[in-house]
């Protein structure tokens, strides 16, 4: 689990989004060579384990989450839902049903093209899956244990600390839902004056008595 161990404001260094993505790029592309190899199919671009193989993703992989909280179900839906599950466990992992990031709908805000996040969710994706196969020699982050997955995620935020973003990112997600709010008791915003009988923001609360403003 990852929610309140990553991305402290001491250890976050001040950037721009305009530098983030700038750097998330690059260094997506960096470590990108490996996994895109390993992705298509060029077994002689990885050295497995000894009696090992690397892993293709399909019918004998396991994809454990219960739903993919808005994301498409594609490999990359599928690993940014096992993220966000990483960030803010489900309810399926919870021993009190308490809603995680996947229940309100987290992974959605990655893909959805009002954001700047979703030109950018195939980078961390790829960035997952190539630690995926480095550490543990499955090709997709998807298909690993939790506790893999929650492994996985420590590693490339130490490699990339500029991912860090995505764990905020689905922070911000799951405590703006409604959701969450509910089950932190936290009971949503007030209307404010405008329920009050007795204020309006469209009538005068006093009446003026004298001509300058000034007492008698």
């Amino acid at each position: 689990m990852v929610l309140g161990a990553v991305g402290t404001t001491s250890a976050r260094p001040e950037i721009s989004r305009r530098e983030f993505v700038r750097v998330a790029t690059i260094a997506g592309a960096a470590i990108a060579t490996g996994g895109l190899l390993a992705a298509c199919g060029d077994d002689d671009a990885v050295t497995p384990d000894a009696g090992t193989a690397p892993m293709d993703a399909g019918p004998e992989l396991v994809f454990d989450l219960p739903t993919l909280g808005g994301a498409p179900d594609t490999d990359v839906g599928r690993t940014i839902a096992a993220f966000c599950d990483c960030v803010v466990p489900g309810r399926h992992r919870d021993r009190t049903g308490a809603v995680g990031a996947i229940d309100t709908g987290a992974p959605g805000f990655f893909f959805d093209p009002a954001l700047p996040a979703a030109q950018y969710v195939s980078i961390l994706a790829l960035a997952l899956d190539a630690k995926s196969n480095s550490l543990h020699r499955v090709r997709r982050f998807w298909a690993l244990t939790p506790m893999q997955r929650d492994e996985v995620v420590e590693a490339t935020l130490t490699e990339i600390p500029l991912l860090a973003f995505a764990v905020q990112l689905a922070k911000l997600a799951y405590f703006a839902s409604p959701e969450a709010g509910a089950h932190l008791g936290y009971p949503g915003p007030n209307p404010g004056y405008r329920a009050d009988a007795n204020f309006s923001f469209g009538r005068a609360m006093a009446t003026e008595i004298t001509t300058d403003g000034n007492l008698p």
